[in-house]
């Protein structure tokens, strides 16, 4: 058996990122944050107080688009209403508009059932202290369903990722038609 030996500098940022993270946890505590904060760390002793936003919100509720897409208005419109979902769909796909989006709009907001995401701008308002917002929305359950729309490995919003998002969401009852 090989025994670990650190340097210097590991030391270094595990002694700083014990410091960061407990005057976090302390400044959480201070103002009634403490439970977010540990759920952004994935911490496992928290136990859910409330029901999931999806699981309290309609099943016909609203299906937002959000990103910059390669697919048109009129292919999605299309899509959503083969499925019988056209009066569902609500839609941010402009890339300078996604940047100025109110995110925070869509937190505990039961009239959105489903989020479908492409790529969008890192510099948009309302990431706190996640990467993205799209991380920052699936880290918490204040937040609708979100779906990444994903075509070879990258972010990307297209007529068959969409139809294949909406149908398998459907076929499991979790949206209504």
């Amino acid at each position: 058996m090989v025994a670990f030996t650190p340097n210097l500098q590991d030391v270094t940022l595990l002694s700083d990122a014990i410091k960061y993270i407990t005057d976090e946890l302390t400044n959480a505590f201070k103002c009634n944050q403490l439970e977010s904060v540990l759920k952004k760390y994935h911490y496992p002793a928290i136990e859910k107080t409330a029901e999931p936003y999806f699981d309290a919100s309609l099943p016909n509720g609203k299906i937002l688009v959000l990103g910059s897409s390669s697919c048109t208005v009129r292919h999605l419109e299309a899509t959503f209403k083969a499925l019988g979902l056209a009066d569902r769909l609500e839609y941010c796909l402009d890339y300078n508009t996604l940047k100025r989006y109110e995110f925070e709009r869509l937190r505990n907001n039961r009239h959105y059932r489903l989020i479908i995401v492409g790529p969008m701008p890192h510099s948009t308002q309302g990431t706190d202290d996640y990467s993205s917002v799209i991380t920052r929305m699936e880290s918490s359950d204040e937040f609708p369903k979100v779906v990444r729309a994903m075509n070879n490995g990258e972010l990307k919003i297209t007529k068959s990722n969409v139809k294949a998002i909406l149908t398998k969401e459907k076929s499991s009852g979790f949206i209504a038609a």
